[in-house]
């Protein structure tokens, strides 16, 4: 597997310095939409590009997820690679830096069989990264997840959900959480695992696999709790059409007090939220 950790380094590596490259000639531009249906940025196409090309020199096979182009294959067998070439492309687009190319590489077809990670923030001079077993790194050091007096937590306020992250985000700092919304789920999850934040709470069901996947591993290899749910399967499927529900803290106490909060502000837990959220059209 540490072959397969070179790979995906590498890959979200290219893919973060060719969107940089992109931005100097209008890479905030509008191109069409990609497979999953959202706008895409000439960015995204270029960190695309230089993802897969970065792919093909180095594995001999694979099948490819990723936002853009959808789901390929190249070859027979292999790893899945899943792949969101710039999360954060409103961030992108509007000058912000806080954004990353995120790689994933899995043994199988879901959620449980991911081997290699990365997440790459070129503006943030950010690599996290993990491999199954091993343990999840940035810039070289050794990640462990550590608790806090006053936890910050991250919500994912994606406009595909409404107003709850933000009627949710209203609770959490009733009860004293300080609040963090940043606009790239990769990046907001992964410092789950660095403690940027303390936690990472998103029960929408509207992320989708490729969004989440490298920081799903890295955030675990540092030992945080991660409860994870997919629309399609259980585990999650490695699949475009996969949508999650993540709640990720550095403790289970964390992780039990927030799905309290959240099942306060919204009248439904985190094991409750897709039947609710299905009731409620979302």
């Amino acid at each position: 597997m540490h072959q397969l950790l070179d790979v995906v380094r590498r890959a979200a590596r290219a893919g973060a310095l060719a969107a940089l490259e992109e931005a100097e000639r209008g890479g905030g531009e509008e191109a069409g939409r990609g497979s999953g249906g959202d706008v895409s940025l000439r960015g995204d196409l270029a960190a695309e590009r230089a993802v897969v090309e970065e792919l093909r020199r180095r594995l001999p096979s694979f099948k490819l997820v990723t936002e853009e182009a959808g789901e390929l294959s190249f070859g027979e067998g292999g790893p899945v690679v899943v792949v969101d070439p710039l999360d954060g492309s409103r961030n992108y687009k509007r000058g912000i830096p806080f954004f990353a190319t995120a790689v994933a590489a899995a043994l199988g077809s879901t959620v449980g069989d991911l081997a290699a990670a990365a997440v790459y923030a070129p503006l943030l001079g950010l690599e996290f990264y993990a491999e199954r077993g091993r343990g999840a790194f940035l810039n070289g050091r050794r990640l462990a997840v550590r608790p806090s007096e006053r936890p910050v937590v991250a919500v994912n306020a994606t406009p595909k959900a409404s107003f709850l992250p933000h009627a949710l985000a209203l609770a959490l700092s009733a009860e004293g959480f300080v609040i963090r919304m940043l606009g790239a789920a990769s990046l907001e999850l992964a410092l789950v695992a660095s403690g940027g934040v303390d936690a990472y709470v998103d029960p929408w069901f509207a992320a989708r696999v490729v969004d989440l996947a490298a920081s799903l591993l890295i955030a675990r290899e540092a030992g945080a709790v991660v409860r994870v749910e997919g629309r399609l399967g259980d585990p999650p499927l490695l699949a475009l059409g996969e949508r999650l529900s993540v709640l990720a803290a550095s403790s289970e106490e964390l992780a039990a007090r927030l799905d309290g909060v959240l099942k306060g502000a919204l009248g439904f837990g985190f094991s409750e939220a897709r039947a609710s959220l299905l009731a409620r059209g979302f």
